[in-house]
């Protein structure tokens, strides 16, 4: 083989390994692993108390993620960005919205974790809504 057909071959099965890696690392994860920090959930409690409490409560969260059992995370995040709050939809910023939505999270009882939601960089579709842990 030459060394110009080696160097190919080589530089292929690099690349398939580092794809098949990168794959396994990305697994999604669940709402159970700690998907928003308590930070992002202490400034998403203001927001939350004054534009969401009024309509929406912790029964009405733990239905609206019963009903949800291993959707992405992000379907429901777009669906809150995109209706509510009801009066001015789609009217907060994303962070706002994340911050709501680790509220949310935080309120019916998952646990924090150590990275904050984000929606942009795409991780709200490798998160899996799950039943709670108990």
């Amino acid at each position: 083989m030459s060394k110009v057909r080696f160097s190919m071959v080589f530089a292929l099965a690099a690349s398939v390994t580092a794809i098949a890696f990168g794959l396994s690392a990305a697994q999604p994860s669940t709402i159970n692993d700690g998907v928003y920090t308590a930070e992002q959930a202490g400034t998403g409690k203001e927001i939350f108390e004054r534009r969401c409490s009024a309509c929406h409560n912790a029964d009405f969260y733990r239905v609206t993620f019963a009903n949800r059992n291993n959707q992405p995370l992000a379907y429901l995040f777009e669906e809150i960005l995109v209706t509510m709050p009801a009066d001015m939809p789609g009217s907060l910023t994303d962070p706002e919205y994340e911050a709501i939505l680790a509220q949310i999270l935080q309120l019916i009882g998952y646990p924090a974790g150590d990275v904050a939601l984000d929606y942009n960089n795409g991780s709200m579709h490798n998160i899996r809504i799950t039943p709670r842990a108990n």
